[in-house]
This record gives C-alpha cells, structure tokens and sequence, in this order.
C-alpha cells in the first residue's frame, strides 16, 4: 500500500445499548439510544427534557500510566489537572469494582457550588378585580425525583415535606411581579438538578407563609398557585446569562405566563470550571483514554513494538466514562467533538489511525452547526486547520494514486474510496471550504488537477520505455518499437478498463468527475507519435511478416477498444482527438491482414482433409474431422471481420467484397478436393449399396452449402430449425444498413454479397447432385429390375402382395441413406427416389400393363407408397410427395384406368376447349383461317341442320387447291343408329383463300344426346389429293348443348345461329395418345374412333 499520513483499514462498529429515562411534567417517557464511537455527538435532549441518566459499567481497562507517545502526550498539556488526573489513573488501573469506579466518579462530581439565581420579575395571569401581592418560591430538584407523583400533583412545600427537596426559598411580596431579588443555593451536581421556581398570590399581606410549616390549611387556601418553571442547571456557567422561561400549570396543558431570571455558578470549583478550563481537563482526560486503549489494542494484537494504525474502539466503560465527564462540565457538542477530532488528529500523526476513525471524525464535525460558533476564536481556528492539514494530506495520496494504488485490487480500491470520501465529507462543510485560498474551494476542481497529475506520473513511466524502444533506426529496431507500442496499450486498456470498472464510478459519484475523459486528454498528445511510428513500420522491413501483421492486428483491437471507451468520455470536452481517426494508422496492414488470413485458412483446410478419413465423427454427428476443421478456419474470419469494424464506408466495402470471395473460393476449394475422398456407389445382384463414406462427404458438402447460402434460400430444404449462415455470422445486414444511410451503396453490396454466396452454394449443389447421381444410377435399374421380377413372378399383376415386397426392398436399401445422411441431404436423395420410383411404374406400365384394371392397381400401390414415403411425418412433407411428377403420373394413370368410352367423351371434351381457346385468340394470330356456316335443330325430325356457307382466310396451296369440309358427330358410341355417318361437301377447284360451299347437310340425333357433356359437330376442313393423301387445313367443333333448338322449319329458319368459327390445329393430350395406343392394342371403341377420326388428322398429330 502507498506510504500515507493516513493507514487504510475499516473500523467496525461496536455498539452499547444504554437505557436514557427522564420525566418531564406528567409525560414519561423511555427511549433506546444507539451509542458507537467515542467520537458520537453529545445528548440531543433539550433543556426542557432534563439530563439522561447514564449508567457507569465496571472498566476492563488495565492499570498503565505511561503513554503511547510520550512526546505526543507531553504535548496535550497535562500539568495541573488534579481531579482528572485521579479519575484517569482510576479508569485505567485493574479495579473491577463497579461501587469503587462509581466512588471515583464522585469525587469528580463533589465540587463546592453555588448557583446565583436573581428573580427578576414576571408576566402573569391575574384574576380581574383582585389586589394582587405576587412571591415566588424557590427550590433544587435532583433528576432522579423527576418521575415522583408528588412532583406532578404537589408543590414546594409538599416536596420538602417528603424529603424531595432540601430548601425552599421565598421572595418578598410585590404588587407588580417585579421582585429583582438576588439568592445563592448550594448544588452538588448541576447536570443532574433542575432549577423550580413557583409563581404564587397572596390575598392577605399579613397572613403566614403559605409554604411554610406554620401555616394552617385555611391560610394556605388564602394563597394562589399561578404556575411553575423547571430548568436544568447543566448549561449554567460561571458566566451570568439571563433567561425567560414559561411557566405552566400543574398539568403542563396551560401556559400562565413567564419570568426573567439571571443565572449563574461561583465557588471555588466554578471558578476552575471555566469554558477554557473545562476544555482543557476534558481534553486531558480523552488524551490519557486514548494512548491508553491504543496501547492495550496493540498490546491484545501482539504488535507492541510495531504499532499498527489504531480502529479507534474503545472500551464500553472508557466512552461512558468520557461522555460522562463531557455531560458533567456542561461542554457543548461542539465542543466535545472539537476536542476529540483535536487528540485523534495528534495522536495519528505520531501513531496513525484508520481511514474509516479520520472520515467518522470529519463526518462528525460536518453534521455540527459550524457557523453559530464561528467566534470562538481558537478551537473553531485550530480545528478548522487540522482540517485544512488533512485536506492536503489527503490530496498529496491522490495525486499519485495511479502509481501508489492497485486498481485491480478490491482491498486498495476500497482504499482510495475512503480517501475520495474523506475530500468529499471535507467540502461538505461549507464554514470550512469558504476559510480555504480561493483555488481550493472547489472539490471538483482539486479532483481533476489530482486526476491529472497522477495520469502524468503514470503514462511517464511508460512513454521512456518507448522512447528507448523508437530512438534507433526502425530498419533495425522495428520489431523491438513493435513490441512496445504493443506491450504499453495493452498494459494501458487493461488499466483503463480496471479504471472504468472500479474507480471511475466512484469518482462520478462523489464529484461528478469524469475520471476517463482524463485519461484520453492526457493521452491525446502522444497520439501523434503513435501514428508516425506505425506508418514507419508499415514500410520497413521485416524478418517475419506473419509475425508482424499479427502483433499489428492485435495492437488495431487495442486502440478500437480505446476508442470505445472515450467515445462517451470525451464528448464533452473541444478539440480533435487523435484517437477519433486511429484506422488510417493501420490502412496499409488491412489487406496484407486479409491475405493472411485467407492463405491461412486454405492451409488448413488442405491440411484438414489430408487428416481426413470421410468418417462420421459420432453417431450423432453426420459429418467428418475436416469440416469441423474447416467451419472453425471460417468462424475465424467471422471474428476477424466482427472484429475489424472499419470505420470508413468505401474502404469497408471494398474490405468486405474481398474477404466474402476468399470465403467463397475456400468454401469450394473444400467442396472440390473432399469430393475426391469419396469412394462410388455400386450395384451387386439388383441390390443398391452405398458406402459411409459418400454419405459423410453429402454431409459435409450439405453443411458447407448451407453455411453459406442466404438465409432466404434455406426455408424449403432446411426444415424449421435453420442454421446460422456466415451472412448472419458476419452480422450484414446491420453493416448494410449504415453504408446504405453513409454512402447509399448498402443494397449494391447486400446484391454482391448474396450473388457471391448463392453461385457459391449452387457450385456446391451441382458438386453433391454428382454423389447423388451415382446413388440415382444405381438405384433405377435396380429398382426397375425387381419391379419386373415381381410382375413376372406374379404373371403381369400387381397388388397389396407387390406393396410389401417393394417396401421391404426401400428398408433394405435406404437404411444406409437415412442413418447416415443428414437430413436435408437424405430428404433430397429421398425425393429423387420418390420421383425415380414413379416413372419406373411408368415405364414398365407401358410395357406389361395392357388392362385399365392393372393400371387401377398401379395407382393403389402408388398411393400407399406415398404414405411409406411420408414416413409419419419424418420422411418427405406433402409438397414433395405432390410434386408435378407425381401429379403427372396420377393424372397419367387415372387416365390409362379408365374405360375406353369415357376417355372417347373426354377426348371430345378436349377438342371443345381447344376451339374455345382458338376462339378467343385475337384475329392476327388465327393462323388457319374460319368457318362460316348456320345451324340448328329441328325437334319434329330430330335432326340437326347446317348450312355450310363458306371458309375464310386458308391458306392456298398453288399446285393443286380443292377443298372441301367432312362433318361428324361425335362420339360415335352415343349414335347407334349410323355411328360412323359422315358428311362430306362437294370438292371442286377454288384458288381462292375464300372458296364458297353453299351447302345443307341434316344429320340425324336424339334430343336426349344433343344435352350430353361431351357430344361435339366436328368439322375438318381439308384438301383433296388425287394421290389419295388428302391434306389437312384445319377443325372446328360445335358443341351440341348450343346448338338452338326449333320447333318446326319455319322457326328454323328465324332461330338458326349463325357462326363463324375458327379454324385450329389439333394439340395432342393424354388422352388422344392414350386412345392411339389403345387402337394399336385393338380397342374396339378405340379403333372405331381412329378409322373414322384420329386417322384424318393423324398427319398433322
């Protein structure tokens, strides 16, 4: 600890119970004080309230009459204390007889004294129309009859009676109640006696004293009780003060008036009892107790020989003892607290005291009213310069309390709190502040000069080391001026982070200080100095570049620490801080730490996969050693990045592009040469084997990918718990934000950032769908293999029994996949077997399925897949098993189930749309021209009329051009009459692109039909080949529910619709092909339909 005028220690607080009863008129009352220190201001109590009683306990205070010091106690003046003297050695000898110290306590409390009482005169009540002859009577009352009933109800003469009082003294009679009548009463003990004055009236001048014992009841009666006063003689000196007190009834509820009186004390031991003499036998007696108690502590300690800063406890007997005597010579709390702060202050500059005895005694005298004892000329001038004395003391310690303190220590901490305190309890007294020079009158000014001052001393030490380090040629020496720029502000954030955790709260508390904003001021200047020697690094050479960006790299995240921690502190005070622009001292190390830290990263990642064996490291982890190797190689770029915090928004972008494509170009790096561990997927007897190793390699190509797509990207394949990505590990989108607000070039970054990533992730994607390739070759032929060894084991059929022995075939060959792959990979592989597992069905379907009934089993087996696949939810979520492939295939075999006649009617449903939409197509884009012709149907002979009138806009064809139009109905099927009727116009030669027909066809059907969904006219327009190839020009179709009914034909020949529809090309479905392979495995439906239509059209199919 510091060498100090004051030791550092805490004083505990020991605490004596005492009982304080007195009585006060009728009211009594019993209160519980709290009594610690010896230096506790004196009695609170009022002089109407009476003196406490205090109870002298026996001392455990051993017989020692030598001093601590003798000097020291030579120099409090002892001579000449006779009764002090015998009660000090009593106090301290072994006597542990409580009546012997009580005896010794009394021959101090017997002196010879008087009281010189003058009753001047009184105001009083008087009854109207009396003569009124007024006297008083005059008595001493000890505190201990205080609480007796007759003192409350009775008077004087009563009390005499009782033995309460000695003697009671009476005044003359005077109308007036001016008696000014002088009278001298012998008291013993005047802080426990009380001065009674009773105010009476006497009718009859002539009659007997009322308070004598001669007089009879009735003569008493003649005299009046007006009222009374009660005073304590504890504050009555030999000096004569004049006092008017009220006066009160007996039962203290009325105020009957009040009475002048001039006190005073004389004898022989008054005389001695003088304010200077009653000091100074107070302060002798304290001295004595004090190199006393000292002692005896030292000596229960066992450090006689070497005295240790002294707590200031006293014993229990010795305090009571001294408040004693402080009470008994009526010594003011002022007073009493003078002369103790006087002897402890003596005593700890030849012996010291405890920093906590020093600020209870500050405290003590601060909560005392300083101004109203301004003129009492030497004790108010001697304490105010002991505290002037320990006022600089107490800032020569803090002027050096960076180097003298430990900061880090509690203990020393607490320390320099206790100095702080002592200042701050010292400027809380403003009599004391106002008599100091004016500049040191204000606390928070003398603070920060110290505050300054210790920074000086404390960074000097530091600055010679750097100056020796920096004084050669840098070529030379710069590692060595390196390793002290670096050693020096790392030594200086530890301190100013000690500072900021534990001494700069203490100094903004008590004065508002802040003690950091200091520290950065005073560093300020040696800033500059800094820089210049950085830029002179940057170009000299060095041994060991590696070494060198290292410890530069550390020193950058020491002075952003610094400026972090002045950024609050400095705003306050002008001027640029040098600290403000400590980046541009290391811009030319930015991308050589880049660099670095890029070609570290793929060393290790070449070194990570040369260690690597592609096995899982646990059974819980999916993964291998290299990729955990290689997710830590790019946290640490993470941290250096979070780390870096580039302050300038064009330079951070550029920073920040080039360290997201090192992140990139390694991440594929690894994707591309852990690739190559990976032993191939291969197939033996129909059955599919893949090994642990591609597994783990998926794995860890999965996780790479996933660590570096955008979070956007990872919601479909991820699940619900996504990993945290390097876009979210960099913290971006923050970083985004402020160069978008700075220099609105944010969102072209965040686009650069992400494409970089994405490209990134869909390398590493096409890279895994190769190992996911090898799996899916592998997997379909040996799937389809077993499917067709099922159906030719079960002649063709499939059922519930093929179900079983295809699931059991998925356990066997999938239970590899689904231990070893991680999810999202094993629910990728799963779904590409999903989609493999249906067009396998397709495929062989096309080949072995011929029946609608097979094709309905098919699709049962499907669906009950679909659940295998589902897995109760830990396999493929329902937007994969819906896939458009599985839709295609329900829809394809829905289609190759159902009979031959619906799929007719569908076809025909199919054509009807496909004519709505060329319909609805604007005119430019009706490529094949139109038809024109009117039709209706006639209910009386059910037939249907149509007038073909003419075709519009066809194409020519100039070497030969006779069109004509075949018209149908269709389907077939619904017309058992003629199924396969058609009607044909006449074909002769138009070379025009508009040729004319002009001609009625009625075609025979049943009203019932007409209103079926699907019944179609079908119109195809073609062109005659006399080689027997005619050529197709175009369809039109006109559904039969439109067709407007009439009744008879002159109502057709009004109601008829007249149409003009455009001519399209057929687009093959399903459907139509479904109905060509069902033709070409003799259909008869089928085949019906493809002779008498599809064959027209089949060269244009």
């Amino acid at each position: 600890l510091p060498t100090s005028p004051f030791r550092f220690g805490r004083m505990e607080k020991r605490q004596s119970r005492i009982k304080k009863n007195w009585t006060l008129g009728k009211f009594e009352r019993s209160v519980s004080v709290s009594e610690s220190y010896l230096f506790t201001s004196g009695s609170q109590i009022n002089e109407k309230q009476g003196s406490p009683q205090i109870q002298i306990k026996p001392t455990r205070l051993q017989s020692d009459s030598h001093h601590r010091n003798n000097e020291w106690a030579n120099h409090t003046e002892l001579q000449d204390v006779d009764v002090v003297e015998v009660a000090v050695e009593t106090a301290i000898s072994t006597a542990k007889d409580n009546d012997y110290l009580k005896g010794f306590i009394n021959k101090i409390t017997e002196p010879d004294v008087r009281l010189s009482c003058t009753v001047v005169g009184a105001e009083v009540s008087a009854q109207k129309g009396d003569k009124k002859n007024w006297y008083c009577s005059v008595g001493i009352l000890h505190t201990q009859h205080l609480k007796n009933p007759l003192v409350q109800k009775k008077n004087l003469s009563d009390w005499k009676k009782e033995g309460l009082i000695s003697e009671v003294f009476t005044t003359s009679q005077q109308p007036d109640c001016r008696w000014d009548e002088s009278l001298e009463i012998s008291i013993s003990k005047p802080a426990d006696e009380y001065l009674v004055i009773e105010v009476w009236n006497q009718e009859k001048p002539n009659g007997e004293d009322p308070t004598g014992s001669k007089g009879s009841k009735k003569k008493q009666k003649e005299s009046s009780y007006l009222g009374r006063m009660f005073y304590c003689l504890k504050p009555v000196s030999s000096d004569a003060v004049t006092k008017t007190l009220d006066l009160f009834s007996h039962s203290v509820k009325h105020k009957r008036g009040n009475i002048d009186l001039l006190l005073s004390i004389k004898g022989t031991d008054a005389e001695k009892g003088s304010l200077l003499g009653r000091l100074k036998e107070h302060r002798a007696l304290v001295t004595k107790i004090v190199v006393h108690e000292s002692k005896e502590d030292a000596r229960r300690r066992g450090v006689e020989d070497n005295l240790p800063p002294w707590d200031g406890q006293m014993d229990p007997a010795a305090e009571s003892l001294i408040k004693f005597h402080a009470q008994f010579r009526s010594l003011s709390d002022f007073h009493q607290t003078a002369v103790h702060f006087s002897v402890l202050f003596s005593y700890q500059k030849a012996n010291t005291v405890q920093m906590s005895v020093l600020i209870s005694l500050v405290d003590s005298v601060s909560k005392l009213p300083l101004d109203s004892h301004l003129n009492d000329g030497a004790e108010i001038s001697q304490l105010f310069n002991n505290l002037q004395e320990i006022l600089t003391s107490t800032l020569n310690v803090l002027n050096n309390h960076l180097v003298d303190f430990d900061i880090k220590s509690s203990s020393s901490v607490e320390s320099l709190k206790e100095h702080l305190l002592l200042v701050k309890k010292l400027y809380s007294m403003e009599e004391f502040v106002n008599s100091l020079p004016s500049n040191f009158r204000s606390s928070t000014a003398v603070i920060e000069t110290a505050i300054q001052k210790s920074i000086v001393s404390w960074y000097s030490m530091y600055a010679t080391s750097l100056s020796v380090a920096s004084s050669n040629e840098l070529e030379e020496n710069s590692d060595e001026t390196l390793a002290a720029l670096s050693g020096i502000f790392k030594h200086v954030l530890n301190e100013c982070n000690a500072l900021k955790e534990n001494v700069a709260p203490i100094f903004m508390k008590l004065f508002e200080v802040d003690y950091l904003a200091h520290i950065f001021l005073t560093l300020n200047s040696h800033f500059e100095h800094v820089a210049r020697l950085l830029k002179s690094i940057s170009t000299s050479k060095v041994s060991n570049e590696e070494h060198l960006l290292g410890v530069t790299y550390q020193l950058y995240l020491t002075f952003q620490a610094l400026k972090q921690l002045s950024q609050a502190s400095v705003k306050r005070f002008p001027g640029e801080q040098q600290l403000n622009s400590y980046h541009l001292w290391f811009i030319h190390f930015v991308t050589r730490w880049i660099n670095l830290a890029t070609a570290k990263c793929k060393k290790g990642i070449i070194e990570a996969i040369k260690n690597d064996e592609a096995i899982a490291m646990t059974e819980d982890v999916g993964y291998s050693s290299s990729l955990v190797d290689t997710m830590t190689l790019f946290h640490n770029m993470v941290v250096f990045w979070k780390h870096l915090q580039w302050p300038d928004p064009e330079k951070a972008y550029s920073y920040l592009s080039v360290l997201i494509i090192s992140i990139a170009e390694a991440a594929l790096y690894y994707v591309v040469e852990v690739y190559k561990k990976a032993d191939q997927c291969f197939s033996t007897d129909g059955k599919l084997i893949a090994t642990v190793q591609l597994c783990t390699i998926l794995n860890n190509m999965q996780t790479i990918r996933d660590k570096l797509s955008p979070p956007e990207l990872l919601s479909d394949e991820i699940g619900d718990t996504k990993p945290v990505g390097i876009i979210d590990e960099l913290g971006l989108q923050e970083f985004f934000d402020w160069l978008e607000q700075e220099k609105g070039i944010g969102l072209k970054l965040k686009e650069f950032v992400n494409r970089t990533m994405h490209n990134t992730a869909d390398d590493i994607s096409n890279k895994m769908s190769t190992g996911i390739f090898h799996l899916e070759k592998q997997y379909i032929p040996a799937v389809q293999k077993f499917i067709e060894e099922i159906l030719l084991k079960h002649g063709g059929a499939l059922s519930v029994e093929n179900l079983q022995y295809l699931e059991e075939y998925f356990n066997t060959n999938l239970t590899v996949l689904s231990k070893n792959l991680l999810y999202p990979t094993f629910k990728l592989v799963l779904r590409k077997v999903w989609e493999a597992t249906l067009r396998i069905f397709m495929e062989i379907g096309d080949t072995h399925l011929t029946k609608p009934s097979q094709w309905q089993a098919c699709r049962n087996i499907a669906l009950s897949l679909k659940e295998y696949f589902r897995a109760d939810g830990e396999g493929l979520v329902d937007d994969d098993l819906d896939s458009p492939a599985f839709k295609a295939f329900l829809f394809d075999v829905d289609r190759r189930s159902q009979p031959t006649n619906i799929l007719v009617l569908k076809c025909c449903s199919d054509l009807a749309a496909q004519q709505t939409m060329a319909v609805d197509l604007p005119t430019k884009q009706q490529q094949f021209g139109e038809l024109s012709l009117t039709i209706g149907y006639l209910k009386t002979s059910s037939v249907i009329e149509v007038k073909v009138l003419e075709a519009r806009n066809i194409p020519v064809n100039k070497t030969c051009y006779m069109p004509y139009v075949e018209l149908q109905m269709l389907p077939g099927i619904l017309f058992l009459d003629n199924p396969n009727e058609s009607y044909t116009t006449k074909k002769y030669k138009q070379q025009t692109q508009n040729p004319q027909f002009r001609e009625t066809f009625q075609i025979p059907s049943h009203s019932s039909i007409m209103q079926l969904e699907g019944t179609i006219l079908s119109l195809v327009a073609s062109n005659y080949d006399a080689t027997g190839k005619d050529h197709f020009l175009g369809l039109c179709v006109v559904p039969c529910n439109i067709i407007p009914h009439c009744i008879d034909a002159s109502e057709l020949g009004r109601s008829s619709m007249m149409l003009n529809i455009p001519l399209f090309h057929i687009t093959t479905s399903g459907v139509f092909l479904e109905l060509v392979t069902r033709h070409q495995r003799s259909d008869e439906v089928a085949s019906q339909l493809y002779t008498t239509f599809i064959k027209k059209l089949k060269a244009n199919l």
